[in-house]
């Protein structure tokens, strides 16, 4: 049977409690409708509950035992080869509590202390924050916009693109890790292989690493075998690539702590062994149970989300097609980025900040993802098409004039 997705009011959300439904408030208190942290309306896959909820009967609540560990690798595994053809030897993937935790072991232990850290932007905003924190300066490196190839395309504003060329200069004069998002949050990109190629042969002759965030590889709208991990490009980039994964987007589970570190040349996987400390140990029992199941059984639950998710890229494609919002139906993620330039914001501090009181809906300041992006918002579109028509009525409804 076709699993059934939950079709929730605003006031059913807001009672069940969720972050993306409760962390953000009017300035007077009222609630707002959720469209911003990365978590979906949609529950959780029934294997992964049943999975779950089996382990508490049993009592597996205390610290996470070795051969969970191990299962978890080889349930990656198998999904890896099954959904994406990547051929894995567990021995290559390491576990840990997720993937923000994880970069910060390469910005602390793996890279000189000092060095330069190339992040696309926009970007996601805590890769605009940690290396800073970690003592690293930040180079942002602005996307590119390319027209699309299909001439009855009437998206504006054209394809994100990385600016490779950008990115290979900021690694020859002294960049050491490039930050690498695939699927691209926010934008939506799924990249090809041969965009892979591309930044590899701007950075090959240079000793940038790359940190691939590729947590959101189960959510590729079109072709959901279609993504490909940089890593796979050719035993040259594996030996710089550390690849962080995880089923926390995929199947709504960002709250149980279980993510993967992939590193399948041997000396960078001993590099990671040496500085990883006590990051393994970090894992939730319940997060490891939970991603088994997901990576084993949880592919038809995620059919349906991928088909309401797409359903709702078309809905805003269609209802922001009149207005001058800039807009492109995201390849990959439930994310979308919004470009409000055409607006006037005189005098408001932030599109963010006006839609949150106007508007009564919940986005991501564009701020916060990249400089330049002042008057772009994050739009969370993973919630049913009731609530994506409300989400997108009423922030169009309250645009100001245009310039």
């Amino acid at each position: 049977m076709k699993p059934v997705l939950p079709d929730r009011s605003p006031e059913e959300n807001w009672t069940i409690g969720s972050l993306k439904w409760t962390g953000i408030r009017t300035a007077s208190g009222e609630p707002t409708l959720g469209a911003w942290v990365a978590e979906m309306d949609f529950g959780t896959a029934p294997p992964v509950v049943e999975a779950m909820k089996k382990a508490i009967d049993d009592g597996l609540l205390g610290y996470q035992p070795t051969w969970l560990d191990g299962a978890v690798r080889d349930a990656l595994v198998d999904f890896q080869q099954r959904r994406f053809g990547w051929t894995l030897d567990p021995t290559c993937v390491r576990t840990v509590q997720s993937v923000l935790p994880a970069l910060d072991v390469v910005l602390r232990s793996m890279i000189p202390e000092g060095s330069r850290v190339i992040v696309p932007t926009p970007a996601y905003m805590p890769f605009l924050t940690m290396p800073g924190v970690a003592g690293h300066p930040i180079v942002e490196v602005p996307a590119v916009r390319v027209p699309f190839s299909d001439e009855g395309d009437l998206r504006s504003g054209g394809e994100w693109q990385l600016d490779v060329e950008a990115i290979g200069r900021e690694a020859r004069q002294g960049g050491a890790l490039l930050i690498l998002c695939n699927p691209w949050n926010p934008t939506g990109r799924a990249f090809r292989r041969y965009e892979l190629e591309a930044l590899w042969e701007a950075i090959r002759d240079t000793d940038v690493m790359i940190f691939a965030d590729e947590i959101h590889s189960p959510l590729v709208l079109t072709d959901p075998t279609s993504h490909f991990s940089c890593a796979r490009l050719n035993d040259e980039v594996a030996a710089r690539t550390i690849t962080a994964t995880a089923a926390s987007k995929g199947w709504n589970i960002a709250g149980l702590p279980c993510a993967q570190i992939i590193v399948t040349d041997d000396a960078l996987r001993e590099q990671w062994d040496e500085s990883c400390g006590q990051i393994g140990h970090l894992t939730n029992s319940l997060g490891a149970i939970g991603t088994i199941a997901a990576y084993r059984d949880g592919d038809p639950w995620q059919d349906v989300v991928r088909e309401e998710v797409a359903s709702n890229m078309t809905l805003a494609h269609e209802a922001l097609s009149d207005t001058l919002v800039d807009f492109v139906s995201p390849e990959a993620t439930y994310l979308t980025w919004w470009g409000l330039d055409a607006y006037d914001w005189s005098g408001v501090h932030s599109p963010a900040a006006f839609l949150r009181e106007n508007a009564r809906v919940g986005v991501n300041a564009g701020a916060t993802l990249g400089t330049g992006y002042e008057n772009w918002i994050r739009v969370n579109l993973a919630c049913s098409k009731a609530n994506a028509r409300r989400i997108i009525d009423a922030i169009v409804s309250v645009l100001p004039r245009t310039r």
